[in-house]
């Protein structure tokens, strides 16, 4: 059995987190940060009315691999202190940071051998984080390589796309209201009105919007982080991700300067689950839910664990 242990992680607003020690006896222990990708799921990486457990089944290979780990609830979700609509990108940097210094300054870590495990968004922030407090290596998993405001237009139109390309009833449906018309403008207005605006939180048509983060979303260029990184970096991606484009981990290993290497893996999504159907960008959530109990591809893990047990010996 590991020991694992709910702690505090001191930042801007308390940071509730699970810290959890390897079975095998030593003095300390190399350790890995993992953070979560976009959006309210826990530490765990669960949400409201779908439990994933990626964070979870990512620390408990991690421990059995030796290395501690450390996973947390975001800024204003769940057991963590402050308000999540007013919390922007580089709140979450700067969580991040804390999390990688208290690591540092825990008694059974050593403080040489600190990793850290980026999902999505959290592959995103993690070269600035490693930028603001070096560690020794990153895992970026369904990482991106380009400008947020290229990525984030580009999940949106391929959203529009599909809405065209729908067959039947509602296709027709779609078509005869303009729904993707519509939707296009609405967006950009609604976008317009975020970046014209100075507001951490905004109310747009009912909706409460975190309209901080999603300025600093756009404004942010992970490819100014990733070409000052010189550690080690494992970029991995699945080849259904349709998140993320997944010739990104080879990209990612093209502008890193450190030792780097690059893996898309065979019918592995965004979530890490083997996935050899067609996709839907607007039924995506409905294939995740379907996924839920489903283990994390062996491929994905038995990459890292190689990558990791090199790091562990050097």
């Amino acid at each position: 059995m590991n020991n694992s242990q709910d702690v505090l992680i001191q930042s801007t607003y308390p940071l509730a987190g699970t810290l959890t020690i390897p079975e095998e006896r030593r003095d300390t222990y190399p350790a890995v940060l993992i953070i979560a990708g976009t959006g309210k799921s826990d530490r765990d990486g669960n949400m409201k009315k779908v439990k994933f457990n990626i964070y979870k089944e990512l620390a408990d290979f991690l421990n059995k691999e030796g290395f501690a780990t450390l996973r947390y609830d975001k800024r204003g979700t769940h057991q963590s202190g402050g308000d999540y609509f007013a919390t922007g990108l580089y709140d979450l940097i700067d969580d991040a940071v804390q999390c990688v210094k208290f690591l540092e300054n825990n008694a059974k870590v050593n403080k040489k051998q600190i990793y850290i495990l980026g999902h999505s968004e959290g592959a995103l922030i993690a070269p600035a984080v490693s930028k603001k407090n070096p560690v020794a290596g990153l895992i970026l998993l369904a990482g991106a390589a380009e400008p947020s405001a290229d990525l984030l237009p580009r999940q949106n139109e391929m959203a529009y796309q599909e809405m065209n390309q729908t067959k039947g009833f509602k296709g027709w449906l779609f078509r005869a209201l303009k729904v993707t018309e519509k939707s296009r403008k609405q967006n950009a207005k609604i976008f317009e009105k975020i970046l014209q605006s100075n507001k951490e939180v905004m109310r747009i048509k009912g909706m409460k919007i975190n309209a901080k983060w999603v300025r600093e979303t756009l404004s942010y260029n992970v490819n100014e982080f990733l070409e000052e990184v010189t550690c080690p970096v494992l970029a991995i991606t699945g080849d259904k991700d349709i998140q993320v484009p997944p010739e990104h981990a080879k990209l990612i290993v093209e502008k890193v300067r450190g030792e780097s290497e690059g893996h898309i893996i065979p019918d592995m999504n965004h979530i890490f689950r083997k996935y050899n159907k067609q996709h839907a960008i607007l039924s995506l959530m409905k294939e995740y839910k379907a996924q839920q109990n489903q283990p994390i591809d062996e491929n994905l893990l038995d990459i890292m664990s190689v990558w990791l047990q090199k790091r562990k010996t050097e």
